[in-house]
């Protein structure tokens, strides 16, 4: 049984309901009294959907119900079976009358066996029929997840791959994809990050690689590659060091190689300008002096001063054409190649600083051997172009991948593309194998409850279960005893023989003297779907011992004298039921009910009563559940519940508070003035014939009549304000008229 509800959420009015200390524990008799539109067919849809631990017109509830078999939430299956009779019963069985009612399969008397065999037949059946669904569910779960993870990880290498891919890049592309890899492995950051860069890249210029110049030839060295003039220095400038012009020196300029320049510039000078006098000090040139300088400025000297000034231009041109070596500018190459191209410039500026150092030595013993030609010398001398040759040989490896690149830079693009897909594939290659695997074992599941397997306590199919819990069913039911005892039923509770159910192989029709019935006015669809559900307590399907049943209302619509049969027929119907829930808004029903659970002893079962309270905001209808009020559970009447409530009003100037009260006033009035002026005949003139007041009993009526919902009027928001002063006018007409009257009321009201 269901012993109390601790939580409701997301359920209509009760929008976030949680019981109070005082509220009972449910019993295995329990009645829920309410007014229209206060949230009992709300409550009741509650249970309803306990079979199942869903709602569907409640996707967001949430709930939590104790039982004797623990709690129960949302998403669980309540073991035990639940028939609610409600106005989505009596729409969904009777409604318009689309399609003839489900049969109602009453056991034979001597057919017990097979209906045992019925019964755990279809048990097995809906447990199969369960997991099965259980595992579609997981499957469909599972499937979900993995799309999940395709559509992630394609919206991941969308923008890895370029900005365009991004929106044609989607799930089905992802799937598609890894269905066709094989052996996929993550990338490192290096790679990843390369690729990434390259679809991400413009298309580039191919660039010219860099070459040392050739050298044009001169009196000492033939033209050739630099490299080659490079190699023969050395051995030139040997030469030259070794060399000397010894006739007719001068001691003097020997010893002093700058004013040896000085005078050979001299020389050369007053020669070139055919001068006999010294341009320094204007005397006469002595012709001895003139004939020594010349001696010793002779021919095999002037021989090697040439020379000595054509090695300094070779190493001069050496050292030019290093300077004019020219490298491709950084942006020129592509982004993944720039790292490597800084380090090989790097290593070709320092390799060719350290050639241009050699070269300046060599340089420098060059020009001081100009300065002592008649001396012979040696030195170590180094000019090596390996390195710096090697360096630039790894810039040009640099510039052919570059040039490579940009030859084949669509089919470069669509490799990257290629390498980013595998490596975020690869990321997901567990999880995605995992699914698989579970979404295989989810479908094992189903195949072996779907098709059967000997591993199975029953080893049969679905199929072949139906089949033979149907065959049986039909040995040992009678659709049309449901029928005869509907149609007698009917006769009773209406009072008459003009309905009837006839049973047809698509289930009941309801007949009007032998016709289709149409029109059936709403009392008539409210009686015959309550009998329908009574009689259906009694279907093979339902085993009302062990069952719950819940019947809201099942007198909406029906006269005074209707209501008596169908307490009479709810009555015996469901008193042998686990537990039952009545819910009604109707005060003489609710009177029966009570009488009715008065004389049924406890040892027969606990009882419980509540009454459901609707609260008002500016913005909401909040539904509670609470006791039922004292004064109607042991009054007579609902007259003295009513006195309180207005006794009780205090109106926060609302609509939504106030919206009730001339409904209540109403009623109150009605009751106070049948027993004060009983002798006229209408509420107006007992109203009238009063000594109260005559301005308050204009309001009085005029507040009661035309805002109490019957008339149609509605509610003037102009008169909420007026809502307080009215029911204290009425309260005070009763105080006036019948103070002792008034005091028992207020007395009932405040205790």
């Amino acid at each position: 049984m269901l012993t109390a509800i601790k939580r409701i959420q997301g359920l209509g009015v009760f929008g976030d309901f949680t019981p109070t200390a005082e509220l009972p524990e449910f019993g295995r008799y329990n009645i829920v009294y309410g007014e229209n539109g206060s949230g009992k067919t709300t409550l009741s849809r509650l249970f309803g959907c306990l079979e199942t631990g869903e709602h569907a017109e409640y996707a967001d509830l949430q709930f939590s119900i104790d039982s004797q078999s623990g709690v129960l939430a949302k998403g669980q299956r309540y073991a035990r079976k639940v028939r609610v009779f409600n106005s989505d019963y009596v729409e969904a069985n009777i409604g318009q009358f689309h399609a003839p009612l489900r049969h109602i399969l009453i056991i034979g008397e001597d057919n017990k066996a097979l209906a045992d065999d019925v019964v755990a037949e279809k048990k097995l059946h809906g447990e199969r029929s369960a997991a099965i669904d259980v595992a579609q569910k997981a499957i469909t779960k599972l499937d979900s997840d993995k799309g999940k993870v395709f559509s992630a990880i394609a919206k991941t290498i969308g923008e890895a791959t370029s900005g365009s891919t991004l929106r044609s890049y989607r799930k089905p592309d992802a799937e598609a994809a890894y269905a066709n890899e094989r052996g996929l492995a993550p990338l490192s950051d290096a790679l990843l990050e390369v690729h990434r860069a390259t679809v991400h890249q413009e298309q580039l210029d191919v660039i010219t690689s860099p070459t040392l110049a050739s050298y044009g030839g001169g009196p000492v060295l033939p033209a050739g590659p630099f490299v080659d003039i490079a190699a023969a220095l050395p051995g030139l400038v040997s030469a030259l060091l070794a060399r000397t012009a010894q006739a007719g020196v001068l001691r003097r300029l020997v010893e002093e190689p700058g004013i040896a320049v000085w005078v050979e510039q001299g020389v050369a000078l007053h020669r070139d300008h055919g001068s006999a006098h010294c341009e320094f000090c204007d005397q006469q040139l002595p012709p001895a002096r003139m004939a020594a300088l010349a001696e010793h400025f002779g021919v095999e000297d002037q021989h090697l001063k040439s020379d000595i000034l054509a090695a300094l231009n070779v190493v001069h041109a050496l050292r030019d054409a290093l300077g004019l070596l020219e490298l491709p500018a950084r942006t020129a190459l592509y982004a993944e190649l720039r790292d490597e191209y800084e380090t090989a410039c790097q290593v070709i500026t320092r390799r060719r600083d350290e050639v241009v150092g050699q070269l300046d030595a060599v340089a420098a013993l060059l020009k001081d051997k100009l300065l002592n030609r008649s001396t012979a010398s040696s030195a170590t001398i180094l000019i090596d172009l390996s390195l710096l040759v090697a360096a630039i040989a790894t810039l040009a490896a640099l510039v052919e991948r570059h040039n490579r690149k940009s030859a084949e830079f669509d089919a470069a693009k669509a490799d990257a593309r290629a390498q980013i897909q595998r490596h975020y594939l690869s990321t997901i290659d567990v999880q995605v194998r995992d699914l698989d695997q579970r979404i295989a074992a989810q479908k094992a599941i189903v195949s072996n409850l779907t098709d059967g397997a000997s591993d199975l306590p029953d080893p049969r199919s679905l199929a072949a279960i139906r089949v033979s819990y149907e065959t049986k069913q039909a040995q040992v039911s009678s659709e049309h005893a449901g029928g005869a005892q509907m149609t007698e039923r009917l006769r009773d509770f209406l009072g008459r023989t003009d309905l009837r159910f006839e049973s047809s192989n698509e289930g009941y029709r309801v007949l009007r003297r032998g016709k289709a019935a149409k029109r059936l006015s709403e009392g008539e669809k409210t009686a015959i779907a309550f009998l329908y559900f009574i009689v259906q307590l009694g279907d093979q399907d339902f085993d009302l011992v062990e069952g719950i049943v819940v019947i809201d209302d099942p007198i909406s619509s029906m006269d005074a004298a209707s209501i008596y049969q169908a307490f009479a027929f709810l009555k015996n119907a469901v008193k042998d039921a686990k537990q039952i829930f009545l819910l009604t808004h109707n005060f003489d029903f609710l009177k029966l009910l009570l009488n009715w659970l008065k004389s049924v002893p406890r040892s027969v079962g606990t009882k419980s009563y509540y009454m459901i309270v609707c609260s008002e905001s500016e913005t909401s209808r909040e539904a509670c559940l609470q006791p039922l009020d004292k004064l109607l559970l042991d009054h007579p009447s609902e007259y003295n519940f009513l006195f309180k409530l207005l006794h009780d009003f205090k109106s926060d100037g609302t609509i939504l508070a106030a919206y009730h009260i001339p409904n209540v006033a109403r009623k109150v009035l009605e009751t106070f003035l049948e027993f004060h002026r009983p002798f006229e005949n209408s509420v107006y003139a007992k109203l009238e014939s009063t000594t109260f007041d005559p301005h308050k009993r204009t309001a009085i009526y005029k507040f009661s009549n035309d805002l109490s919902h019957p008339t149609g009027k509605g509610f003037d928001p102009a008169l909420v304000a007026e809502t307080q002063k009215n029911v204290t006018f009425l309260l005070e007409m009763i105080k006036t008229l019948e103070p002792l009257h008034y005091e028992g009321l207020e007395k009932l009201a405040t205790s």
